[in-house]
């Protein structure tokens, strides 16, 4: 089995960081490949725009969907977004591992989807490369349960737009989310729980 993580969090000690190293481990010890983008850490570039590609096919009107149709007939992507071209191909699992930050994810990580997944390559018409790949979205807020069940709403209800409108869309099996909330707030022995549920989840997901 092989596994690529996209790890959105500025602190890979964080929270989000321990659920990562989690991943990392679980996998690791039943022999499955581990692939992770650390996009914090590797300062990814987060805007989609003329310098994501070597050569612009037209380059006197910029046209982000026919230039990354181009790129990927002609591989004059950048070379980052050609590696997570690589990864996501090669991934029979991927992992978005983030926090919950203004019921969404952080910027970085949709720059992420709109530079690499990329028309063509995860949805449009010749867009195949993603598709019965597993997903699944990891996340923790900072608000506990009780505030969202007070709103009658979910994390789900919130990552709607990526779920149904991203995942699905590009052809992908999004697996249940993993959510622990109020994550800030959980003493010891709740968080060695959480970590412990996240396990036994990836266990079943091999």
């Amino acid at each position: 089995m092989k596994v690529h993580i996209v790890f959105a969090h500025p602190n890979i000690n964080s929270f989000n960081g321990q659920l990562r190293k989690i991943a990392i481990d679980t996998f690791t010890q039943s022999n499955s490949e581990v692939s992770v983008s650390d996009l914090f850490q590797i300062n990814f570039k987060a805007s989609a725009d003329e310098k994501d590609f070597t050569k612009l096919h037209k380059p006197d009107y910029f046209d982000l969907q026919a230039e990354q149709l181009m790129a990927l007939q002609n591989g004059t992507f950048t070379e980052d977004i050609q590696r997570e071209h690589r990864l996501l191909t090669q991934a029979d699992l991927i992992i978005f591992q983030f926090p919950f930050w203004w019921y969404s994810m952080p910027a970085v990580l949709k720059g992420y989807i709109e530079r690499v997944f990329s028309y063509g390559y995860a949805y449009g018409r010749a867009g195949k490369y993603l598709q019965n790949k597993q997903i699944l979205i990891s996340t923790s807020t900072g608000s506990p349960l009780a505030v969202f069940a007070a709103n009658n709403r979910s994390v789900e209800d919130y990552l709607k737009h990526l779920i149904v409108g991203t995942f699905e869309l590009c052809g992908l099996k999004v697996v249940e989310p993993f959510i622990v909330h109020g994550a800030k707030q959980l003493n010891e022995e709740q968080s060695e729980q959480a970590f412990n549920n996240y396990k036994q989840k990836l266990i079943s997901l091999q």
